[in-house]
């Protein structure tokens, strides 16, 4: 509010359950409405290791249960659908990733925009569910939907 720009850190896990936890703790909604401008949530991820990684279909009752376990309505949108073709890649486990079939990680991000809706929303302290409902309208791409973004760009490479 004074004009200067803090970079803070806060374990949630999510973007949206930052605004609730700084409600929680004390910070003063309508303050902090009006001085956020961006939340960004990370986690990190292992990666397939690029030597032993195989391909691997899913049969359709696997395929439907991630589907339902992480989300039907997104699937769609992501570009997924179950075909007998759809191949993902899988770990095996090589003497180079020390037979763990992992090597490394990748960072998937939310990015939770400070939108009037948004600002409305923190200064009624509603609840986490409506808050990620509405960052996802404003345009914010969740962890989960991350994932399989992802996974899909490696499957392709």
């Amino acid at each position: 509010m004074t004009g200067h720009l803090l970079f803070s850190n806060q374990h949630t896990n999510s973007a949206p359950e930052t605004i609730t936890r700084l409600i929680y703790i004390g910070m003063n909604p309508l303050n902090f409405a009006d001085a956020l401008l961006l939340i960004i949530a990370q986690r990190l991820v292992r990666t397939l290791c690029k030597e032993c990684k195989e391909d691997y279909h899913r049969d359709r009752e696997e395929f439907d249960k991630l589907a339902k376990e992480y989300g039907e309505e997104k699937f769609p949108n992501l570009g997924i659908a179950y075909t007998d073709d759809l191949i993902i890649k899988k770990s095996v486990g090589f003497v180079t990733c020390s037979e763990t079939g992992y090597a490394g990680r990748t960072g998937l991000h939310e990015l939770l925009h400070r939108t009037d809706d948004i600002k409305r929303m923190i200064i009624k302290k509603e609840l986490v569910e409506i808050l990620r409902e509405q960052a996802i309208k404003d345009g914010m791409t969740t962890q989960i939907r991350m994932v399989f973004t992802k996974s899909l760009r490696a499957t392709a490479t």
